[in-house]
């Protein structure tokens, strides 16, 4: 079989170059349109009842974290010149297209009779810029005086916050991005009139920074896996196309890759964005075996056809075995039933194999156009350091094994005992880095605020207009009640 696939590449060299020059044209049509992922992780699987739950829970409630908090502590926040400054701010935000509402100190609501009507209606306060310190003692009154707003827009340690709820149509599009940054935009800009420290946080804002993290550590852990890949192709064949035409190759790979993920409808998350990277360090291995063993058939006699041809002959079993425990490995995630895991490892899975294919066929085919390298006697080699560390490791296996047994042992045993001490954790903010500014702003709306990511109860009473008996009413105070004994939780709404 292997001697009739060498020969089959040999003999078709043209059509397979064109078949893998074309499909990577496609491939990387199919790449441009690749888009980040603004959602969190959906790391359960989609059969399990608490994912069901919270899909559910969506489509009655609408998006889930659809709020941003812009967050500042002075003891001058309620002087007349920094309040309107705030005000504003609140305004501007306002008439953001994609921004539902804005709360705040300088944007809040009280609740009047209209006995006509007979109805509630919402007055907004302030209706306008202050203009007096009587008017500014006026709303500072009415806002301290009104129990709702402390520890959800103000609280008496001089911190107040403005709570941004975004349209959920565009909540988790790149439509978002622009919005956020106009944002932050306008709160850097009031940071810097009023010399106050702005704090930005929010699941809105916090998911797009990862966002940015993936999107940054793409490029960075692809950049680094071709430069480290190249390094070692120089150290080991210290020739040009021994390293250029196996990164071309593998750079295909990366190229079908991300293609087969716009392919299957799936987008760039922090698992997927890293199959790219693990196709180069999967494909380098397949053009290191393919390449060593044509120069070393090369140097029996250096007739290069010969040579390509018992190189694919024997290289491609081994590679094969090598390269589909490795799908196999990736493709069982699908199985896990969890649509994070399930992307990763189907695309993973088919990409080692298609790469696997690609530089079985290529390699082999570039170097039958390429001319013969001149190569030094085997004995060199047999000199180097790579040849004399395999010697001591082959006299160590042969001669201390009981050594490595007992070093084995130890190593298992000490790597268990680490294994059961695993915390199982997990937080919306595992992604970002621990100086990250973002984490430093989430401690402040902790420290003054309780925190601001949402848990969220619905209650069905299973009756029309059942929420409101007062009954029902008395168990939901009851219940906020008791959420509020517990520390970790802020006040409920």
């Amino acid at each position: 079989m292997w001697v009739k696939l060498s020969r089959f590449i040999l003999q078709n060299r043209i059509a397979i170059i064109v078949f893998f020059v074309l499909g990577t044209v496609f491939m990387a049509y199919q790449a441009k349109n690749v888009k980040l992922s603004y959602t969190g992780s959906k790391i359960l699987p989609v059969t399990d009842s608490a994912f069901i739950k919270y899909n559910n829970f969506k489509k009655t409630f609408g998006e889930d974290g659809s709020v941003m908090v812009v967050g500042i502590q002075s003891p001058d926040i309620f002087k007349k010149e920094i309040y309107n400054q705030w005000v504003q701010l609140s305004n501007d935000i306002q008439k953001l297209k994609g921004i539902k509402a804005v709360l705040s100190s300088g944007r809040i609501f009280q609740l009047e009779k209209d006995t006509v009507e007979q109805k509630f209606v919402l007055k907004a306060i302030p209706g306008g810029l202050i203009k007096s310190d009587a008017e500014m003692d006026s709303i500072k009154s009415i806002l301290f005086n009104t129990p709702f707003f402390e520890g959800l827009v103000y609280n008496k340690q001089n911190a107040t916050l403005m709570a941004i709820t975004f349209d959920t149509k565009i909540l988790n599009t790149a439509q978002r991005n622009p919005i956020l940054k106009e944002i932050e935009a306008k709160a850097k800009a009031f940071q810097e009139k009023t010399k106050i420290q702005v704090h930005i946080s929010g699941l809105p804002y916090i998911r797009t920074a990862v966002s940015k993290l993936v999107s940054n550590e793409f490029v960075l852990f692809l950049g680094l896996s071709i430069l480290v890949s190249a390094l070692i192709l120089l150290i080991f064949f210290k020739k040009f196309y021994a390293v250029f035409f196996p990164i071309l190759v593998v750079i295909m790979g990366v190229i079908w890759s991300i293609g087969t993920l716009v392919l299957f409808g799936f987008e760039l998350t922090i698992l997927t964005g890293l199959i790219p990277p693990l196709i180069v360090i999967i494909g380098i291995p397949n053009s290191i075996l393919l390449l060593n063993k044509y120069q070393n058939e090369l140097r029996k006699d250096g007739d290069k056809q010969r040579a390509l041809s018992v190189t694919i002959e024997r290289i491609a079993i081994t590679t094969l075995i090598a390269n589909i425990t490795a799908a196999i490995g990736f493709g069982v995630l699908y199985f896990t039933g969890s649509e994070l895991l399930m992307q990763f490892g189907s695309v993973a899975s088919i990409n080692v194999m298609i790469t696997w294919l690609m530089c079985l066929c290529l390699i082999p085919i570039i170097f039958s156009y390429l001319p013969a390298p001149k190569l030094k006697a085997q004995t060199h080699v047999e000199e180097g350091f790579l040849h004399k560390l395999l010697v001591k490791t082959d006299k160590l296996v042969q001669q201390k094994s009981s050594l490595i047994y007992i070093g084995t042992i130890v190593i298992s045993i000490i790597a268990f005992i680490g294994v059961m001490k695993i915390n199982v954790n997990g937080y919306v903010v595992d992604d970002l880095p621990k100086n990250s500014e973002i984490l430093t702003d989430l401690k402040f709306f902790e420290k003054n605020f309780e925190g601001i990511l949402p848990l969220e109860v619905s209650v069905d009473t299973k009756k029309k207009n059942g929420v409101f008996n007062l009954t029902n009413l008395k168990r939901m105070e009851k219940m906020e009640k008791m959420i509020s004994a517990y520390p970790e939780f802020s006040r409920s709404i």
